[in-house]
C-alpha cells in the first residue's frame, strides 16, 4: 500500500468530490492548487463533543485566484467542499484562505515573506549635508540672510529614546554668538532656520524631535582672530558686507593644519561677483596687512586682519568698492 501525505490526499479527495458534483472546473482548480496547514489547529466545542478545527489555505495562480475572489459563489462551493472533506467526528473546517501563488516560488506570501532580505538601514546624513540643505530651502524662500547664517554654523544630532516605530533625532545648530543674538531679536527668522533644519533632517526611518539654537563653542581665552575661534573672522566680514547690502556664502572650508583652517566666501556686491579666502595665517598690522588682492576679484584675508568689527568694515567697503585699505 502506498502512503500518501495527508493534504495530497485531503486535496484530491477534495477534487473528486466536485468532479462528482459536476464542477469540473473547479475540481480542476483544486487539483492545481497548493494546500497547506495555517498554524496548529484549533479545540472547539459542537454540542457534547470536542473537535479539532484546521485552518487551511489554497494557493492558486493569478487566473484561479481572479476567479475564485470575484466570484463569492464559487468560492462557497470550493470551501464546502473542503468542509465535507474534512469533517469528522474529530475533526472540523475551521476556515479555508485562497492565496495567490507567487510565480517561481510556487507558494503564497505567508510561506515566503520571512525569506525577504530587509532593506539595509541608510545611514544619517552628514551634519554639513543637512545643515546645507537647510541653507538651500531658506535661500529658495527668499531669505538669503538665514541661510548664510546656518552656513557659519555647525549641527549636532543624536537620537533620543522613542516609543514609536520612527527613530527620533534631536538636532542643535550652534551659530555665531552675534548670529544668534540676532536671531533672539528676530523670531520669525529663528522659527524659520528651526523649520529648515527640520526639514532637512526629517528621514524616512528617523525624524526630527527637536531643533535648538545655540552658540559657537570656543576654546577658553582663544582670542577672536585665533584658530580656535576659526568661525568669529568669517562672521564679521560676513555681517560687515551684508550691512552693505553683499550676499555672502561659503564656498569651501580647510579645517586643521598647522597654520590652522580657512575658509573661502563667494560675495555678489554690485552685482559682480567676488571671491573671498580667510586664512588663518597672522596678519601683518596696519602697515602691512594680511591681504592680498588678485587680478581676478579676488582677495585673501589674514584672520587676525578681521579681529575687530571695524577692521571688518573696512575691508567689507573694499570688496563693495569703497577706497583701498591704508
Amino acid at each position: 500500500m502506498i502512503v500518501v501525505p495527508a493534504l495530497s490526499a485531503l486535496k484530491a479527495a477534495v477534487a473528486a468530490l466536485l468532479e462528482a458534483r459536476c464542477e469540473r472546473g473547479l475540481a480542476a482548480l483544486v487539483g492545481d492548487a497548493e494546500l497547506a496547514l495555517a498554524g496548529p489547529p484549533a479545540r472547539w466545542t459542537l454540542g457534547s463533543r470536542q473537535v479539532s478545527a484546521s485552518r487551511v489555505t489554497l494557493a492558486v495562480d493569478a487566473p484561479a485566484f481572479a476567479a475564485l475572489t470575484a466570484d463569492a459563489a464559487r468560492l462557497a462551493v470550493v470551501r464546502e467542499a473542503f468542509a465535507s472533506a474534512m469533517r469528522t467526528p474529530e475533526t472540523e473546517l475551521a476556515d479555508l484562505t485562497v492565496l495567490l501563488r507567487l510565480p517561481g516560488a510556487g507558494r503564497g506570501w505567508n510561506q515566503v515573506y520571512r525569506e525577504a532580505a530587509l532593506p539595509a538601514v541608510a545611514e544619517r546624513p552628514h551634519p554639513d549635508a543637512v545643515l546645507g540643505g537647510a541653507a538651500a530651502l531658506l535661500e529658495a524662500s527668499g531669505d538669503a540672510r538665514g541661510a548664510a547664517m546656518l552656513r557659519r554654523g555647525r549641527l549636532e544630532a543624536a537620537q533620543v529614546p522613542s516609543s514609536g516605530g520612527v527613530a527620533l533625532v534631536r538636532c542643535v545648530v550652534r551659530l555665531d554668538p552675534a548670529d544668534l543674538a540676532a536671531l533672539d531679536r528676530d523670531g520669525e527668522r529663528a522659527e524659520r532656520l528651526r523649520r529648515a533644519v527640520r526639514s532637512a533632517g526629517t528621514r524616512a526611518a528617523e525624524a526630527v524631535a527637536s531643533v535648538e539654537l545655540a552658540a559657537a563653542l570656543y576654546a577658553r581665552g582663544a582670542a577672536a582672530g585665533s584658530p580656535g575661534a576659526a568661525g568669529a573672522p568669517e562672521a564679521r566680514l560676513a555681517r560687515a558686507l551684508e550691512a552693505r547690502g553683499a550676499v555672502v556664502v561659503p564656498v569651501s572650508r580647510e579645517e586643521g593644519g598647522p597654520d590652522g583652517g580657512s575658509v573661502e566666501l563667494a560675495v555678489v556686491a554690485s552685482g559682480e561677483l567676488l571671491r573671498v579666502r580667510i586664512e588663518a595665517a597672522p596678519g601683518r598690522g596696519r602697515s602691512g596687512p594680511g591681504w592680498r588682492a588678485e587680478e581676478i576679484r579676488a582677495i585673501t584675508v589674514a584672520a587676525q586682519d578681521l579681529a575687530t568689527p571695524e577692521r571688518a568694515g573696512e575691508i567689507a567697503a573694499l570688496l563693495c568698492g569703497g577706497n583701498d585699505l591704508a
